[in-house]
């Protein structure tokens, strides 16, 4: 028991309380440092996949890949592969590596390093290769840590976003008959809904229409002197509204909550 220095001149600080720390401060994060010097961004030439510079933390064991890092891959059969770097604190080894298999991508190992010392393998780049070439699977998702300001203030526009009026101009189906796309069900279950009818604007909650089996609703209104019914059914990704022939819907607006 006792006091032990640690951001202090001369003090002796070992790998792992430094890499406790990091991770606390990486929110527990493990992967690819986001958006600092070239995120590890890559090019490949023949059968060469060359990286660019940047960080990782896995368990807050901090890697600095250096600019135009190569690894070749040999084009020897039908495969799918990862460009892994290796962290073992068993051996206190940092290494570059492939790791292939046929028909599927390979099972990695990653040790929780914070708990047990061992090997943690991270995806720097996915690819699929055949005799003659090799192709880049950018669709295979990776592991990047996110400043977290830059995460704040991406939630923050979803939210200001969130509360933004959508305006749209419904198509018109039939005689008194309009609808309005690219809505779902969560969208109008959070919003208020305000149809403008001609002269009239109706408004009411977007709940109503899952209220019952079927997602239909209605809301009566007044419209020079006399009452109406607009019949809404919403199915599929498409909202329909139904008025009077007479009468004409002009715009709809959504009122996000």
């Amino acid at each position: 028991m006792g006091l032990q220095k640690i951001t202090f001149d001369g003090a002796s600080i070992n790998a792992k309380i430094d890499a406790e720390l990091y991770h606390f401060l990486f929110s527990r994060q493990v992967g690819i440092i986001k958006g600092y010097k070239n995120g590890l961004s890559f090019t490949v030439s023949s059968n060469t996949i060359t990286f660019k510079d940047g960080y990782v933390s896995v368990y807050g064991r901090l890697v600095y890949v250096e600019n135009n890092t190569q690894i070749k891959v040999t084009l020897d059969s039908s495969k799918k592969g990862f460009v892994v770097l290796g962290i073992n604190t068993s051996t206190n080894a940092v290494t570059l590596y492939l790791k292939e298999q046929s028909g599927s991508y390979p099972t990695l190992t990653q040790t929780d390093l914070i708990s047990n010392d061992g090997l943690y393998e991270l995806v720097l780049c996915a690819y699929t290769k055949t005799p003659t070439s090799i192709t880049v699977d950018n669709s295979y998702e990776k592991q990047y840590i996110e400043n977290v300001l830059s995460v704040i203030q991406e939630v923050k526009q979803e939210i200001r976003a969130d509360g933004e009026v959508r305006e749209v101009t419904p198509t018109t189906v039939g005689t008194g008959i309009y609808s309005i796309s690219d809505v779902n069900s969560y969208i109008l279950s959070r919003s208020l809904i305000s149809v403008v009818i001609s002269s009239t604007v109706v408004t009411f909650p977007g709940a109503i229409l899952f209220l019952s089996i079927g997602s239909n609703a209605s809301v009566s209104y007044r419209f020079a002197g006399a009452d109406y019914i607009l019949a809404l059914n919403y199915e599929a990704g498409v909202l329909t509204f139904s008025v009077s022939g007479s009468q004409k819907i002009n715009k709809v607006y959504l009122y996000k909550r």
